[in-house]
């Protein structure tokens, strides 16, 4: 190892760790690079007990998060740096304890555990953060994925902090081949328990033998919310003119029409439940009622279930109205849902986070909004309710669109549901309840900005839904005991621990 301390070489594996890192998650994410970075910042723990090695991984986990999510949460740089290095310094706990520790098999355990617990704390304090998680790389390994379905995301991160102890564990240990073939076993056992159950998940559960087509229409609108100098100063300003007014509604009534027009093509092609993408139902309050009522026309009309995507102003009400409106084929207003789940800087009224569901020939559907997804709690809700499909209009820029894809994903898996995501400038998906993707446009690249697919009408069961993050406190018992026992007097010690009998 002396060579490896020489600092030519140390600085190359620096410069690797950084780059795999910044490789790992975010706009250029490579799910292997997951598993193996952790792996490296261990390494570089273990062979240089300094504090330089802590400096070197917080200044890595600071730097390429701003690379990773500045872009993808639209963070201003200045906000996101700071978010950036508070999230470093608990990152590097755990790293910490590490070199800290005395490279038992049970201090593998509590490394992921920290890591774990430090994940769930950062979701509960900011939710939105919680959906970067690394947990979310792996959304594409369909035998993994199912162990969401009982512990949640953080089962994934687990098994990642967990293998990277490991790898680092053994190297520590390899003279001694029988101590670390024991323990080598109950990891094997665990990860084999993990992948048998996640094949028994996708390959042994029902399939749905029905579907439904399901339509996400969209309509250009970004360009007119914000660029557009008469609907800007109305919808974001005090200081608009009576003609400024007349010009905003008349071209708002314009996107509308066209939104109509659309949902009864793809209505007549034969979707049998159409819904617009977030936001394109824009319209001032003294307009909404007209609105609602055509879609209950239409809604009738079609003989369809159609849920408008609405972005309510009322003039010189700072707080936006961000809901759904759902109306069922007899033109009945059904459910309406305001959005929970509010993005950064995102001036909406907060809706109360409440499941509205409802039931239709084509199995039990409830729509969230874009960011609701991220909010794992919230979505519980549907899995206990046992929501078929799960509708979620949105609105994405280029950079985050992947992140938001693959929450969505996840999403479904832990609850059971299948999923339709329509979005404006961004990727559009329908996913069913193993995490296939079934269908996806594109924005960008789509001449009519509209997603129409086949969509699975029978969810199923998950253990998560109804015992939620009981894996996390599972994993904070297991620290507090190990702390606690850590901090009890040896044996050897005079004086007993609290509680424990006197020899």
């Amino acid at each position: 190892m002396k060579i490896f301390l020489k600092n030519n070489y140390f600085a190359i594996f620096v410069i690797l760790s950084f780059f795999i890192y910044v490789m790992s998650n975010g706009e250029w994410c490579i799910p292997i690079f997951a598993w193996i970075y952790p792996i490296l910042f261990l390494g570089m723990v273990h062979f240089n007990h300094t504090r330089k090695a802590y400096l070197i991984i917080g200044f890595i986990y600071a730097i390429g998060f701003v690379i990773q999510f500045r872009r993808a949460i639209g963070m201003d740089l200045k906000i996101c740096i700071a978010v950036a290095f508070l999230l470093s310094l608990v990152k590097v706990l755990p790293y910490i304890y590490w070199s800290k520790s005395k490279m038992r098999f049970q201090d593998t355990i509590i490394f992921a555990c920290i890591m774990v617990s430090i994940e769930y704390i950062v979701y509960l304090i900011y939710p939105i953060l919680g959906g970067l998680s690394d947990a979310y790389t792996q959304y594409q390994n369909p035998y993994l994925l199912q162990i969401v379905t009982v512990t949640g995301i953080y089962g994934i991160t687990f098994l990642i902090y967990w293998t990277a102890a490991m790898v680092i564990w053994i190297w520590s240990n390899k003279s001694k081949k029988e101590y670390v073939k024991k323990y080598l076993i109950v990891y094997g056992s665990v990860i084999g328990l993990v992948f048998a159950y996640g094949v028994a998940m996708y390959h042994f559960t029902e399939d749905s033998d029905k579907s439904v087509r399901i339509a996400g229409v969209t309509v250009p609108i970004s360009h007119l919310l914000n660029d557009d100098e008469d609907i800007y100063a109305v919808f974001y300003t005090n200081a608009f003119t009576d003609e400024n007014m007349t010009n905003a509604r008349n071209k708002l009534a314009s996107v509308t029409d066209e939104l109509f027009l659309k949902t009864q093509l793809e209505a007549q092609a034969g979707a049998k439940i159409v819904f617009w993408s977030e936001l394109n139902g824009a319209v001032l309050k003294q307009d909404e009622a007209m609105l609602l009522q055509q879609a209950s026309d239409i809604a009738k009309q079609e003989e369809i279930y159609l849920i408008v995507s609405l972005l309510v102003k009322t003039p010189y009400v700072d707080l936006k109205e961000n809901k759904t409106a759902a109306f069922n084929p007899q033109g009945e207003l059904i459910s309406e849902y305001f959005k929970y789940g509010r993005s950064i800087g995102e001036l909406c009224q907060k809706g109360d986070g409440m499941l509205k569901s409802f039931d239709t020939e084509y199995g039990r559907i409830a729509p969230f909004i874009c960011s609701d997804m991220a909010f794992s709690s919230t979505i519980r809700q549907a899995g206990k309710d046992h929501v078929d499909i799960l509708i979620i209009p949105a609105s994405d820029w280029k950079e985050m669109t992947l992140l938001a894809t693959k929450t969505a994903v996840v999403r479904g898996v832990e609850n059971g549901c299948n999923i339709i995501r329509h979005t404006n400038k961004g990727m559009s998906m329908v996913s069913d309840v193993k995490g296939n993707v079934l269908a996806q446009t594109d924005y960008f690249q789509s001449d009519t900005k509209t997603l129409s697919a086949q969509v699975p009408i029978k969810g199923r069961f998950t253990l998560y839904s109804y015992i939620g993050n009981l894996f996390v406190y599972l994993c904070i018992l297991y620290l507090l005991g190990s702390f606690a026992l850590h901090l009890c007097p040896s044996r050897h010690s005079v004086m007993p621990c609290s509680g424990a009998g006197v020899k």
